[in-house]
C-alpha cells in the first residue's frame, strides 16, 4: 500500500459489536473512520482518535463521498442497507469488505427483515468488491448484549422461566469476541475473500440447557414452564396491538420452532474460527452483569 497506512471504515460504529472491534482495529497500522448518522453522538469515538463521518445508511443520497480515500469496509449496521451503500463503496473505489449479516437469512417463515438481508447479500456479491459476507448466529457477550443477557436478567429476578414450543430447538450463540476475531482475521486471510461463512458456538444446544446453563451460571435452580407457540404468538400480538411492553417480537416466537444451528466448519478452515463454548462465555457474562438487574 505504498507505505500508507490502511484506511478502514466501520460502520454501525456505536453498536455494539463494533465496540468490541475498535479496540482490536486499533492494533493495526490503519487510519480508522467511523460512519455515524447525523445528530449521533460520536465523542467518545473522536477522543479515541477516530475520525468520524456523517451518513444515514437508509438515505443513500448522504452517501456521496462518504468513503473516499476508503480501502476497506466493515458493515456492521444491517446486511439490508448493503444493497443501498453498493453504489457508493464502488464509487469510492473500495476494494475490500467484511459485511455482517445473519444466520437469520436461513429462516423459512415470511420475513420481510430476512428478505432485505438476502437482498442486501446478492447485491454485494454482484459488485467489484472483495467482500466476505458474515453470519453470525445470536450473538451474545456482555451486559450489553439484547440476548443471553436479557435471560440472564429474568432467571435472576425469577425462578420460572416460560418457554414457547418447550425449548427443543437447537441455539448456537457465538459471543461478541469470536465474531471480531473472525471478522478480524477475515481482513488478513486472501482465502476468505468472496467466500460466506455461517458463525456459531462449537456446538448447538437445546434452547431448554441453554436456560439451565443460565441458571447454573448464577447459582439459581430454574423451572422451565413450557408454553405452547400458537398462544404464545398471539399473546406477544396482543402486547404489540396495545403498545404495551413486550419481552420478544411476535416473530422471535414463532423462530424459537426453527433450528439456529450452523455449520463453523468452513469458518474454522479458512479464518482459523475458534469459538468458547457457551458455558465458559456465560460465566464470563454473568461477571459482567451489573447488581441489581431487572428484566
Amino acid at each position: 500500500m505504498s507505505g500508507s497506512a490502511e484506511r478502514i471504515a466501520v460502520t454501525g460504529a456505536l453498536g455494539f459489536v463494533a465496540s468490541h472491534l475498535f479496540p482490536r482495529l486499533a492494533s493495526r497500522n490503519a487510519r480508522l473512520i467511523a460512519v455515524v448518522r447525523p445528530a449521533r453522538d460520536a465523542s467518545r469515538l473522536e477522543r479515541a482518535g477516530i475520525e468520524v463521518r456523517r451518513a444515514d445508511l437508509n438515505d443513500p443520497g448522504t452517501l456521496a463521498g462518504v468513503f473516499d480515500g476508503v480501502d476497506t469496509v466493515i458493515h456492521l449496521s444491517g446486511m439490508a442497507q448493503a444493497a443501498g451503500l453498493r453504489p457508493a463503496l464502488e464509487a469510492s473505489g473500495v476494494r475490500r469488505g467484511v459485511f455482517v449479516s445473519s444466520a437469520g437469512v436461513y429462516t423459512r417463515l415470511v420475513s420481510p427483515g430476512a428478505d432485505r438481508k438476502r437482498v442486501g447479500e446478492a447485491a454485494i456479491r454482484e459488485s467489484s468488491i472483495a467482500y466476505t459476507i458474515l453470519r453470525p448466529s445470536m450473538i451474545y457477550g456482555t451486559h450489553a448484549d439484547r440476548n443471553i443477557a436479557r435471560l440472564l436478567r429474568w432467571v435472576r429476578a425469577f425462578p420460572v422461566v416460560p418457554v414457547p414450543g418447550g425449548g427443543v430447538t437447537l441455539q448456537q450463540p457465538v459471543h461478541v469476541e469470536d465474531l471480531v476475531d473472525a471478522i478480524v482475521n477475515a481482513l488478513d486471510r486472501p482465502e476468505s475473500a468472496r467466500r460466506e461463512y455461517d458463525l456459531g458456538g462449537p456446538e448447538a444446544l437445546p434452547l431448554s440447557q441453554l436456560i439451565r446453563i443460565c441458571g447454573d451460571a448464577l447459582g439459581r435452580r430454574v423451572f422451565l414452564l413450557p408454553i405452547p407457540l400458537a398462544p404464545a404468538f398471539g399473546a406477544m400480538r396482543l402486547l404489540r396491538l396495545f403498545r404495551l411492553p413486550a419481552p420478544v417480537r411476535p416473530e422471535q416466537i414463532l423462530r424459537l420452532a426453527e433450528s439456529k444451528a450452523v455449520d463453523i466448519g468452513p469458518a474454522r478452515r479458512d479464518l482459523g474460527f475458534a469459538p468458547r463454548g457457551l458455558v465458559e462465555g456465560i460465566q464470563i457474562e454473568v461477571k459482567d452483569l451489573p447488581p441489581r438487574s431487572r428484566p
